[in-house]
């Protein structure tokens, strides 16, 4: 049974169950303390797949998923890190597994810059478990450089002028 939803208001409790571990998942970043993001994992997922789209290649594996989401010796430079979770699809590939999709507003701020934000798409595997919702697999997608000039130059025109 294949079911879309871009709202967490719909009525199939399971849609909206996915969606607010997505949620979640912003919050617990937003909350600087990020082991709480490793908690919304699947933890009998023997090989859990993560790739961040500032690094160089996939986080297979438990030992590099917890390097790298709650690290020995954390970053002092980033002073903060937010995100915002938005339009939403989840789509049900068995009864206890579900895909997800959606757009990431992500924004971080570093000692001495100024703060740096995009928008990143993301796709993730939840599983359904004792505890809820959690991720087996999570993986971000940014525009091509390409792409996000093009829309830096769309933006910075006054469409209206060329409207007609």
């Amino acid at each position: 049974m294949n079911q879309t939803c871009t709202s967490a208001a719909a009525t199939d409790t399971r849609t909206a169950a996915v969606i607010a571990i997505v949620h979640s998942t912003a919050e617990a970043w937003n909350s600087q303390e990020f082991s709480k993001v490793l908690e919304l994992w699947d933890p009998a997922e023997p090989l859990p797949f993560y790739l961040a789209e500032e690094q160089d290649d996939w986080f297979i594996g438990w030992e590099p998923l917890k390097n790298y989401l709650v690290p020995v010796q954390p970053s002092p430079a980033v002073q903060g890190i937010r995100e915002e979770m938005r339009d939403i699809t989840v789509k049900f590939i068995a009864a206890d597994l579900a895909i997800a999709v959606w757009w990431m507003h992500f924004e971080m701020k570093i000692i001495g810059r100024k703060p740096i934000g995009e928008e990143v798409r993301v796709s993730a595997v939840l599983r359904q478990t004792a505890a809820g919702w959690r991720y087996i697999h999570w993986a971000e997608s940014p525009m091509t450089a390409s792409m996000y000039l093009m829309k830096l130059m769309e933006r910075d025109v006054d469409q209206a002028k060329f409207a007609g």
